[in-house]
């Protein structure tokens, strides 16, 4: 049996990083059935993205926007424009577009994993310029980059990784100009969506604790199961545990009833 093919890594971060205030605007601008070029145009007519040049415009509406909530027919942007025309947690809503970043963007939810939430753990809490440069090693030796990135681009792809830490308030500065982790406690909202978007994506039950995406924020299955024992105790779901047998009851059909009940804080 032959081993399945590393994921290969791109460069879209050093065009879209994480893109938070960009992403707040592009929703407020865009309308179910509008494509990247239409919302290229309707950012032009009204200057939005603080009137960026043409080239800024196509890199973050297409390579950032489109790419990561423009896609299934536009569903993760329709979700989202309902959460953040409302009252919704805007800490959970950042904690959401990094979600669709990651997926997105597999360095850039292979550096979290492997090093932010390593270094998170560690003694000093630091992450460095080499502690990235040496993921971006490891990542040529695996195969992952290929052909090999320029020296130049490697720099570069360095400095973006840590911003879109920065970006999503993953790290901070201290007083020595130290890269300090910032751990995310993933909130009760956004882990409600992230379930049931699971869920939508044909995640079984059992499967779902172990599901990559929640080890974004540092979660092991009994860090999930806690926090689906949270939703369930706000009545967002029903949950079953019996030993290795996980049974869930989805109280909302639809991702469009979970967040418009989300929106409306209703459960």
């Amino acid at each position: 049996m032959t081993e399945d093919a590393p994921v290969l890594y791109n460069t879209n971060l050093s065009k879209a990083q994480g893109l938070v205030p960009e992403t707040l605007e592009l929703l407020q601008l865009w309308e179910p059935g509008m494509s990247a070029v239409d919302l290229k145009a309707r950012v032009k007519e009204t200057g939005a993205l603080a009137r960026s040049t043409d080239t800024r415009i196509s890199d973050v509406v297409t390579r950032g926007f489109a790419q990561r909530y423009l896609i299934e027919e536009g569903m993760p942007a329709r979700c989202l424009k309902t959460l953040a025309d409302s009252s919704f947690n805007r800490s959970a809503l950042r904690q959401l577009f990094l979600v669709y970043t990651a997926r997105h963007n597999p360095i850039f939810a292979d550096f979290l994993t492997s090093v932010f939430w390593r270094k998170a753990t560690s003694h000093t809490r630091e992450v460095t310029k080499a502690d990235t440069r040496d993921f971006l090693e490891r990542a040529c030796a695996e195969g992952r980059i290929q052909p090999r990135w320029a020296d130049s681009m490697m720099e570069r792809v360095t400095r973006y990784l840590l911003g879109t830490l920065e970006d999503f308030q993953l790290i901070e500065e201290n007083r020595l100009r130290h890269r300090l982790t910032k751990p995310p406690t993933l909130a009760l909202e956004a882990a409600v969506y992230l379930a049931y978007d699971l869920h939508a994506r044909k995640v079984p039950d059992n499967n779902l604790l172990s599901h990559v995406d929640w080890q974004l924020f540092g979660m092991s299955p009994t860090d999930v199961l806690s926090a689906l024992e949270r939703a369930a105790s706000h009545g967002y779901l029903q949950l079953q545990n019996a030993g290795q047998l996980l049974r869930i009851e989805w109280i909302h059909p639809t991702m469009e009833q979970l967040v418009n009940a989300l929106a409306n804080r209703q459960i």
